[in-house]
């Protein structure tokens, strides 16, 4: 009874609360669901900021505060899902994982208001049972207690809003007896989200979307059925069952450093892929692999690679510098990395620094054509696939018969990589035109569309770019073997550059020709004789100066101007007497003393 009046006091409390909240927004869910976000989803610090947060889209997705990472302690967030008149909402949980207690006193979600006479209050690590709302709205109350240890990781739910009795659902969705629609990858997922378990029905094949890792770095999951607890990677492999299932022991590689391996097939790894190395100097250690055998040796290794940490292989048994095929380090952390030696022996050596923050890496050999019994041939190809890599969107087989029949694409469809619910058709892979959101479309081509070029590192480009100068290609390939290279660059700069220089020689030639027109002007004068009249003007006397025009009362005398004296009249005509043999003389003495 008390929790019952607490339920009713918390939806009183957040229907009131609800008039005075902005409408928030939700990510959009493409037709695989909800992908988790990389960091702590912002949203979730909004609802948990003492705030409602309301959602009004059709379907969405919600996390707990500090998602994917533990939650922690002391938090109080609220959720309201508005739906439209006769709207049901259903919700679904993804991950849940809240520390347990009696009658969930401690950390718990509850979610009203509920079709039935109990409360809807949730906590543990199984994953609850689905939710459908008698009304058209819900509310959503998450509580984490101060005394919380703060180790649990929280939850992620998606909903879906929309009325039974619909004819129509959309293509990414599956549609109920009862008329409901509900995402495809709820389908056959154990949990009756319809409502009748119509979406449980005829269920012959795994489920739409396999479970993934829900555990942040650096944990992994027990594989209890409906359990999402996770445990330090330490815990792993160390001789102590922490699972309850013991499932931590499980499949635990040989982790000596260093080994002679000769059987057809195999796995190791290095000492320090669960736990740190603690000794005080660098580890070393080689494996030497040696089949007995003529044919070529597959290897596969995934790395956790330090940042100064390396791995070389070797063809054959020994470490020959000759014979280095691949020196891998941790640029190659993100994907499997394949090896294929030239025959049946080769050689691993690994190298980590001190106080290394990598975890070494997992390897597993395997005579080529030779299948474990755990794998699938490819077919034609000698290639071999596991369950696992079956349908994951990244082809392992040349011939993609590893990505074909998945149940999340139709008939000649293929996934994307991720559980992202996309697929792409056959003539859209490997034409250098993304149709998964990741590109996943475009990885891993062993060949390539008409008018695309395959590049060394099975990627595709556009014909067109090959033998343009600029390296497309990761390791170059589509700029090898080219008779004349003439780069993109190279030519519009040539272009560029001589439309330029011959602007400059049409300007400089302009300024030559003015310039030699302008001195032959001027020779031509000098050399030039004058006529009679130049000469005439030449030898003309300068004309009075104004002091002799006022003296003669030709014009009227100017205030403040120099008054005239005869006595420099008359010694200027003696001078004028004395230098008067010389004409050109006279002219500029006179122009001087006037």
């Amino acid at each position: 009874a008390h929790y019952t009046e607490s339920l009713g006091d918390l939806g009183s409390a957040f229907l009131g609360a609800r008039l005075n909240t902005a409408a928030g927004s939700s990510p959009a869910l493409d037709r695989a669901g909800d992908p988790a976000p990389s960091d702590a989803d912002p949203r979730s610090a909004a609802a948990c900021s003492g705030k409602l947060e309301q959602h009004t889209e059709r379907r969405g997705v919600i996390y707990s505060p500090s998602w994917p990472l533990n939650y922690p302690p002391a938090v109080n967030c609220s959720w309201y899902i508005q739906g439209d008149r006769g709207d049901v909402i259903t919700i679904s949980f993804k991950n849940f994982d809240l520390e347990d207690s009696l009658k969930c006193s401690v950390d718990w979600l509850m979610i009203g208001p509920s079709s039935k006479r109990e409360e809807y209050r949730v906590c543990g690590s199984s994953i609850p049972s689905s939710f459908i709302s008698a009304r058209d709205h819900i509310w959503i109350f998450f509580h984490s207690d101060a005394s919380s240890s703060g180790q649990a990781q929280g939850f992620r739910l998606s909903y879906i809003r929309g009325k039974t009795g619909q004819t129509v659902c959309q293509s990414d969705e599956f549609h109920c007896l009862n008329g409901k629609c509900i995402p495809n990858t709820w389908k056959c997922n154990s949990m009756d989200e319809c409502g009748d378990n119509s979406d449980e029905r005829n269920c012959t094949v795994p489920p739409t979307e396999p479970q993934s890792s829900i555990c942040p770095s650096g944990t992994f999951p027990c594989s209890v059925a409906h359990s999402t607890k996770c445990l330090l990677n330490e815990l792993k492999c160390n001789s102590v069952k922490d699972c309850s299932d013991g499932s931590d022991e499980d499949s635990c590689p040989d982790l000596s450093c260093g080994k002679r391996l000769g059987n057809f097939y195999g796995s190791f790894a290095s000492p320090d892929l669960f736990r740190a190395d603690h000794s005080r100097a660098d580890l070393r250690c080689t494996w030497y692999v040696d089949t007995q055998d003529n044919r070529h040796v597959l290897l596969q290794l995934d790395l956790q690679l330090g940042y100064n940490d390396y791995i070389k292989v070797y063809d054959g048994i020994g470490e020959r510098g000759d014979k280095l095929m691949q020196t891998l380090s941790y640029h190659n952390n993100r994907h499997s990395v394949s090896v294929e030696s030239s025959n049946g022996q080769l050689t691993v050596s690994y190298h980590a620094r001190l106080k290394s923050t990598g975890h070494g890496f997992n390897a597993t050999y395997q005579v080529k054509g030779y299948c474990l019994p755990w794998e699938h041939p490819c077919g034609s190809a000698e290639e071999c696939y596991t369950d696992k890599q079956h349908c994951d969107g990244w082809w392992h087989c040349p011939n993609g018969k590893d990505e074909e029949n998945c149940p999340a694409c139709q008939k000649n469809e293929y996934p994307c990589e991720g559980n992202s619910g996309l697929c792409y058709s056959l003539l859209d892979r490997c034409n250098n035109q993304k149709n998964c959101p990741d590109g996943s479309d475009e990885k891993n081509c062993f060949t390539c569309q008409p008018g695309n070029f395959h590049c060394g590192t099975n990627l595709c480009i556009f014909e067109t770019w090959r033998c343009d100068g600029q390296e497309d290609c990761q390791d170059g390939s589509d700029e090898h073997n080219c008779l004349v290279i003439v780069p993109r660059k190279v030519i519009t700069a040539a272009l560029i550059g001589s439309l330029v220089c011959g602007l400059l020689l049409v300007i400089a030639l302009g300024c030559a020709f003015k310039l030699y027109s302008l001195r032959t002007r001027e020779y031509r004068a000098f050399e030039t004789q004058m006529t009679r009249l130049e000469a005439e003007f030449v030898r003309r006397e300068a004309p009075p100066s104004y002091g002799q025009l006022i003296a003669q009362g030709l014009i009227p005398p100017v205030e403040d101007f120099p008054v005239y004296n005869a006595s420099q009249v008359n010694d200027t005509s003696d001078i004028n007497m004395i230098i008067s043999p010389i004409p050109q003389t006279t002219v500029t003495g006179t122009r001087r003393f006037t």
